[in-house]
């Protein structure tokens, strides 16, 4: 299959003293201000359709509690995911019981950033935020195409994008303000986590330029108008 790619616990009840219930930590993400953020296409294909890992981090503001990460590696060590703050420092992560949760903070912005840690394999970055695609704002599918990851790469994910030059940024949110509440694909049921799907990819056989029709494209209505193919604004309720 061708590719057109972008490169680039509930807490039982407890005296008033200790955690605060699941329901008030509770996060989404919200649709932020527009950040510019410029990507091309380029025509790769998966070696598989199987991804190499699917993982999925929590969040809410609740206490972390755990390892501390600064770091979630996919791909057996070959990709590595970290969390940003704004002022560019990672967000800890905590490891219990095999999941991998993070203590966010309502109205701070985070960016996710991946890199890839082998010489030279090429890898295609899904991500979701709160069960949406980054990159169309659909339902998350492990059909949906992603971000380029190249040999010895670093490149960040900063929102939704909103075309081929901007996003609107991610920022942590209460889950009324959220960008999967006021989405008509989105759900307020599947607010706090981030999705990343890891593929390996190489480039296809020489078979003439490719087109929209015959394989998936990246933007498929990419020139046709202003934000066409891309993650549509939200409707508050």
């Amino acid at each position: 299959m061708l590719l057109g790619l972008l490169l680039l616990g509930a807490c039982a009840a407890a005296p008033p003293d200790t955690r605060p219930d699941e329901k008030s930590t509770r996060l989404g993400t919200s649709w932020g201000e527009g950040l510019e953020s410029n990507v091309s296409t380029v025509s790769l294909r998966r070696k598989s359709d199987t991804a190499l890992s699917v993982q999925t981090l929590h969040y809410s503001a609740a206490r972390g509690d755990g390892e501390v990460l600064r770091e979630v590696q996919a791909a057996d060590g070959r990709v590595g995911l970290r969390v940003l703050r704004e002022n560019g420092t990672a967000w800890p992560i905590y490891r219990r019981d095999g999941v991998e949760r993070l203590q966010g903070r309502s109205g701070e912005r985070y960016t996710l950033q991946y890199r890839n840690y082998s010489r030279t394999r090429t890898y295609e970055i899904v991500a979701t935020v709160d069960g949406l695609d980054v990159l169309s704002g659909r339902p998350g599918s492990l059909g949906n195409r992603g971000y380029v990851l190249r040999p010895g790469a670093i490149f960040q994910i900063k929102g939704f994008r909103k075309s081929s030059s901007e996003v609107a940024a991610f920022r942590f949110a209460s889950v009324d303000d959220s960008y999967a509440a006021n989405s008509a694909a989105g759900s307020r049921s599947n607010t706090g986590v981030i999705g990343t799907a890891v593929f390996e990819l190489t480039a296809p056989a020489p078979s003439g330029q490719p087109r929209c029709g015959e394989a998936p494209c990246a933007f498929p209505e990419n020139g046709d108008g202003p934000g066409s193919g891309y993650a549509p604004p939200p409707s508050y309720r």
